[in-house]
């Protein structure tokens, strides 16, 4: 009896590996979920969240989906305005567009970076170079983060009283640092290093560079300030949607809660940021005194809202994914 021997190539071997590490990866993502879900339940009086959810009024939750479309729109015009500082040539209708599909998937697939990756890739598909497709949307999420940063330094002194020095300073001094880091990030290319030895030195040398580029310009307070006000729309849809659950929430409290619960929920460790983004806010919504079935019934309409507000995002894609997937890439530098 003969025995056949089949030799794997390794270009099937490297195929197959990748494609184990995303299965294992999306099963992670989804026991992550499943445990902070199921253990926000065990917690939680959801009977409570329920009734609040039944008593909600309506019309101060469609204001609050208008500010979460609103933050959409103002993070388009934060990217467009990086987009311009790398020198890329997009206009803002198409820089919306890309911006709203890629929000779409963030929402709607494994984690908070799907969409990130996909909006990357159509930019680099309508012409821009590859660095800057790249270098664009990890940029918009710093400036994001530093808009969070921002808001927390600025809000921390008017917190302190409500939830307590100690936590107050802890964040506080984490917002610092990540402002020092995004500085220091952009200094990186200057060491003393042979940046041209390796393709991952070369992508990090120019990732700071373009660090540099968009955050240490004089052009970087307007982007800094598309940021800051994407910010405040979401926490103004916080405000807005508490109101209408009739939590009782300061507008200070939300602008400085809400910046930890966004970076935390933005982690590519949950689906779509569901548990994450319930007992973060739990948690740290309980220190100022809000029950846990108010922060959960909040928290989830924040969510359920999102997809909502994203919806249109998916349209875009299934009316111009054609394009894209039938046009090719030039090998322009936008």
């Amino acid at each position: 009896m003969l025995t056949t021997v089949v030799e794997e190539s390794p270009q099937s071997i490297g195929r197959a590996q990748p494609a184990a590490r995303r299965r294992l990866i999306a099963f992670a993502k989804a026991a992550f979920t499943a445990l902070a879900i199921g253990y926000v339940a065990w917690t939680v009086d959801l009977a409570a969240a329920w009734q609040r959810t039944m008593r909600q009024d309506l019309g101060l939750a469609a204001l609050a989906a208008a500010l979460i479309l609103l933050m959409i729109t103002l993070g388009a015009m934060r990217w467009h305005a990086i987009l311009r500082q790398l020198g890329a040539r997009v206009r803002f209708p198409d820089a919306l567009r890309l911006f709203a599909i890629g929000a779409f998937f963030n929402v709607y697939l494994w984690g908070a970076v799907a969409g990130d990756a996909l909006r990357g890739w159509l930019t680099w598909r309508a012409q821009a170079s590859a660095a800057t497709a790249i270098n664009s949307v990890v940029l918009d999420r710093v400036a994001a983060v530093a808009a969070a940063a921002t808001l927390v330094l600025l809000t921390a002194p008017l917190f302190g009283a409500r939830a307590g020095l100690a936590f107050t300073a802890v964040l506080a001094a984490i917002a610092a640092g990540l402002l020092g880091g995004i500085v220091l990030a952009a200094q990186a290319h200057r060491l003393p290093l042979d940046w041209q030895r390796s393709g991952w030195l070369r992508g990090i040398a120019a990732l700071s560079r373009a660090t540099a580029t968009v955050f240490l310009r004089p052009a970087a307070l307007v982007t800094l300030a598309i940021a800051v006000a994407s910010q405040i729309a979401m926490v103004l849809a916080t405000y807005v949607l508490a109101a209408s659950l009739r939590v009782e929430l300061g507008l200070v409290d939300c602008l400085l809660l809400m910046q930890p619960v966004a970076l935390i929920a933005a982690l590519p460790i949950s689906i779509g940021g569901w548990g994450t983004r319930e007992a973060t806010m739990i948690a740290l919504f309980g220190l100022i005194g809000v029950p846990a079935s108010a922060a959960l019934a909040l928290s989830v309409q924040l969510g359920l809202l999102n997809l909502v507000a994203t919806l249109p995002g998916g349209a875009l894609w299934l009316f111009t994914r054609d394009r894209y997937r039938q046009g090719g890439h030039s090998g322009e530098a936008a």
